[in-house]
Order: structure tokens, then sequence, then C-alpha cells
């Protein structure tokens, strides 16, 4: 067995302040949070235990992975690449979960230590949630060392933090979303979860998103990381508003990197089924919690953000945008530096 690698970054905890505002949002943390490399991305305290084996984890060059910043249509985006990587075998696609067939790789260091309580007490039916039973049991990481190939990955991690021979290695789908309909979409993930636990707002979560102290935060440098490797044989760069503009074009675009050829009746097909209001029925994919009134795969809109922001928000949100990306040659197709009004 090789020697591991030592962690080409630091991890250090936050600031008193910055763990507040972060618990402000999320609930059932006792550990301070922290910062991770030289880009501080946000990450439980329990991370720190499994960030080597994560970074030493094995890529088999029949993987396929799907990397992506938390809400930005990555379980969309999962479910199309299953398919086409199977055969579009929707039988087994409506039979068994989508985290059981692409499971999250970093998902027990995600888990706050009350959620290990509750889900081993079943509270609200909590562990069956996202595959959180069999991650409370055994560390996610290991359980995908178990699996047969071919293996397909999901990871909200940037590049920096997973392992250096994945690029060279596997199949990487990167897919990105303005970062203010990725905000509320957090929110109301968190709002699913807690339910009538929470007491904060969007507001609340646009604070401590605009001061990238969420986790996997902060947003844009996790996407340029991705970004600034998009020409690699290896990796193909998506964006959800390109699949809520053209479904078809982009399952073709992903199909060619697969090495994979689907007829036009077969895509017509694959964006019939990936449909979102069919989606949000397909209970394998829309894997809500039990008598939640929100829903894990909620409206598959653009600039929804617009029915949540205020016009303070709306300011905010151009100031950070355009801060945020000034010097990059990372291009939103919803964002455009030239028609902001805080330039």
């Amino acid at each position: 067995m090789a020697p591991l690698l030592e962690l080409p970054y630091d991890i250090q905890d936050v600031s008193a302040e910055e763990d507040k505002i972060i618990k402000k949002c999320l609930l059932g943390y006792m550990k301070p949070f922290v910062k991770c490399g030289k880009n501080g991305y946000i990450m439980p305290g329990a991370f720190r235990k499994h960030a080597e084996a994560i970074y030493n984890f094995q890529v088999r060059p029949d993987d396929v992975w799907v990397i992506s910043y938390p809400r930005s249509g990555t379980t969309w985006t999962q479910e199309m690449v299953w398919l086409i990587e199977n055969d579009l075998d929707f039988k087994t696609a409506q039979e068994k979960p989508l985290f059981d067939r692409f499971p999250m790789l970093e998902l027990t260091s995600q888990i706050p230590e009350i959620g290990f309580q509750l889900i081993k007490s079943n509270f609200m039916n909590i562990g069956n949630f996202q595959g959180l039973n069999q991650a409370a049991r055994s560390p996610s990481w290991k359980n995908l060392e178990e699996i047969t190939t071919p293996r397909f990955i999901k990871t909200h991690m940037p590049l920096s933090m997973l392992p250096p021979s994945l690029l060279d290695t596997a199949k990487v789908i990167y897919v990105a979303r303005d970062p203010r309909d990725t905000l509320v979409s957090y929110y109301f993930l968190h709002k699913m979860i807690f339910r009538s636990f929470m007491r904060f707002t969007c507001k609340h979560y646009w604070d401590a998103f605009k001061r990238d102290l969420l986790p996997y935060s902060p947003i844009i440098q996790h996407v340029n990381e991705s970004w600034e490797q998009r020409h690699h044989k290896n990796l193909h760069i998506i964006f959800y508003e390109d699949m809520i503009a053209d479904l078809p074009k982009v399952i073709r675009g992903v199909s060619k990197f697969l090495n994979r050829d689907l007829t036009d009746k077969q895509v017509d097909k694959l964006a019939n089924h990936l449909n979102f209001d069919k989606l949000q029925k397909n209970k394998t994919v829309n894997n809500t919690t039990k008598n939640s009134e929100v829903q894990f795969i909620r409206k598959g809109k653009v600039e929804g953000w617009r029915e949540h922001f205020d016009e303070k928000m709306e300011l905010e949100a151009e100031e950070f945008l355009t801060t945020s990306l000034k010097g990059l040659d990372l291009k939103y197709p919803s964002f455009s530096l030239y028609e902001c009004s805080y330039l």
C-alpha cells in the first residue's frame, strides 16, 4: 500500500464570531467549524478526522464523478449521468435510490454531532434521507472503497481538496449555478431538514453566504478551481441555466464527453425523464424527508432568487459577485459584469 500523502492545505478553526454566524444557519453542530486551504473553504469541525483519508482516496479509471457547490443542480446532473452510463436503465433508476447509485464521498463528515444521535433513534425518519443511515454507521468514503466498479461518486468538495490524481484518472462533470439561486436553494434545503426548529430567514443565510461562511464556501473560488481546468480532457463543465434552457443539448454534450452515443430518440426519452415536474414526483431522486412542506427538489427555475431578495440584498449580491469575479475569466450565463448596476 502506498504511503499516505500529506494534506497540501491547512485546517484551522474559524473565529468565534464566524462560528456564531455559521451556527445561526446550521443546527446541531457542536465543534467549531473550520477553514481549509488558502481559499478558506468552510467545513464542519468533524471534517478534520476525514480530510486525509478523502485526499488519499483511491480513484479508479472507470469512476465517474459529479462535483458541485451544494444546490447547483447536482441531483439533476447525477440522474442524467447515471442513466447515460447505464444504457438508460430506467427500471433500476426507478427502483434504487439515487443516493445508493451515486453516493456522496464526504457525507459522514457533514453530519452534525447531534445528527448521529437523531439518526440512531430514527427521529422523524431522518436516517432514510439521502443515505444518512449508512453514512452514520461507517465513513462514507470507506463505503465507496468497497463498491465494485464502475463507481459513481458525488462530492461538493473543490478540486484542491480532492485526490490529486482525480482529473488524470477519472471522468469528472462539474455543475455550476448562479450563486444567488444557489443560496435560495441552500436556505430551503435546511428549512426542509430543520422544519419547525428553524427560526432564521433567507436574509440570515444571505448574510452568511456573502461572508463566505456556509459549508463549501467560498462559492466563486470553488467554481473557479474547476473553470481553470475546463480544457482538461477528463473535465466537463455544465451550467444549471443551460440545462433549463436546452436540456437535450446538455445531454448530448455530456454523452459525448462520456463516449456514449445516444440517438435523438434516446436523448428525447432521457430529457422527458429528467423533466423537472417528473423529477419532483420521482421518489428515488426526490428523497424528501417525510411530511416536509419543502421539497428536496424544488422549482427548477432560473432567477428564482428575485422572489426572495429585497432591494438591499439584490444590490449586495451584485457587489458580492462583481468583487468576487473581478480578475477572473469565469463567466456565469446569468450574470454579466457589464450589466451590473453596482459598477
